[in-house]
């Protein structure tokens, strides 16, 4: 597993310069199958499945268009079984002021609070208050001065509520020693979700965020820790009453994955929203562990091997979940 240890702008560049790191002017189109056996038990019953663990197609590149401007898009699909999803689209612009991106793809709260502690396959993101992977809608602004990288999102969605701003980010990060580096950022909407009759959160009015609220979620990560052959990363996020915190431990190709979330009694994420009922009678800890690795294959193949355990904390064992996979991937093109 390769931690992210380089500054966080390299992590915003993964939505702004990365994703257009070939040549300038020149195009490249790609394709990777990820095809493998997994197996789940989960709801108290346990079974093996064939799938397509988010095999993709794209399309990428960039223009220089003078006056210190370059030109970059980038368009992806999920090509899973006979699903066809959009993975990445946007388009943007670049130069010395910084950079900026419209559409979808990873955004400020993933790039600076998620994305420098992200599990590199499948398991990750199911004990964290606000897991934000490739959002959509979203216009991003991203910038660096020496070991200083910042970036900020604004989230735009025609409806009844008339804000200007649905959701916004806000981020920034701090690169020393050998390339770790502290990251922060929040998350917040300017639509007040409101709360129905029982007094609980609804969330068919304004758009919620993190655990179902309209409270900002703020999240902190410190990532690039070398300790001889071992790197680890850290992570926790806060919303309200609600937290979370995870840990990645790397030596060679073998990765510990751990996040655990501690939910308040009075949390949305504690009810069921659709019949205003409380789904957990005390506070709830759920803790999600993976354990990984691996393995190159030679010229364009890669397998990789998972075991998640996620321990909901609720009296019935059915609502834990156990699955074991491993996964072929091969670079096409």
């Amino acid at each position: 597993m390769k931690f992210k240890t380089t500054a966080i702008a390299m992590a915003v560049a993964g939505t702004v310069a990365a994703p257009v790191a070939v040549q300038a002017g020149a195009d490249e189109i790609y394709a990777s199958a990820r095809v493998g056996t997994w197996f789940v038990d989960e709801g108290g019953t346990g079974d093996f499945d064939i799938k397509s663990f988010s095999s993709r197609f794209g399309a990428r590149g960039e223009t220089d268009l003078g006056n210190g401007l370059t030109g970059f898009g980038r368009y992806e699909w999920d090509v899973d079984e006979n699903d066809f999803s959009i993975r990445h689209r946007y388009v943007g612009l670049k130069g010395d002021f910084g950079s900026a991106l419209i559409g979808k793809t990873y955004h400020t709260f993933y790039n600076f609070a998620v994305g420098p502690t992200d599990n590199p396959w499948w398991h990750s993101g199911y004990a964290m208050i606000d897991y934000v992977s490739r959002t959509d809608k979203g216009l991003t602004y991203a910038g660096s001065s020496d070991n200083f990288a910042f970036g900020a999102t604004v989230y735009m969605n025609r409806d009844t509520d008339e804000n200007a701003v649905d959701v916004y980010e806000v981020g920034a990060s701090f690169t020393f020693g050998n390339d770790m580096t502290l990251g922060a950022a929040v998350r917040g909407t300017e639509a007040d979700i409101g709360d129905d009759d029982a007094g609980y959160a609804n969330t068919n009015d304004g758009i919620a965020i993190g655990n179902g609220s309209d409270e900002e979620v703020f999240g902190v990560t410190l990532s690039g820790i070398m300790l001889g052959d071992f790197g680890m990363g850290f992570g926790a996020q806060m919303q309200d009453d609600d937290t979370s915190f995870l840990a990645d431990i790397s030596y060679s190709n073998f990765y510990v994955h751990i996040e655990a979330e501690f939910v308040d009694q009075d949390s949305p994420a504690n009810f069921d929203l659709d019949t205003n009922t409380r789904e957990f009678d005390d506070d709830r800890d759920r803790l999600s562990t993976t354990l990984g690795y691996t393995q190159s294959l030679g010229r364009k193949t890669t397998a990789y091997y998972e075991f998640n355990y996620i321990d909901n904390d609720t009296d019935d064992s059915d609502d834990d979940r156990t699955a074991v996979m491993a996964v072929l991937k091969y670079d096409i093109i």
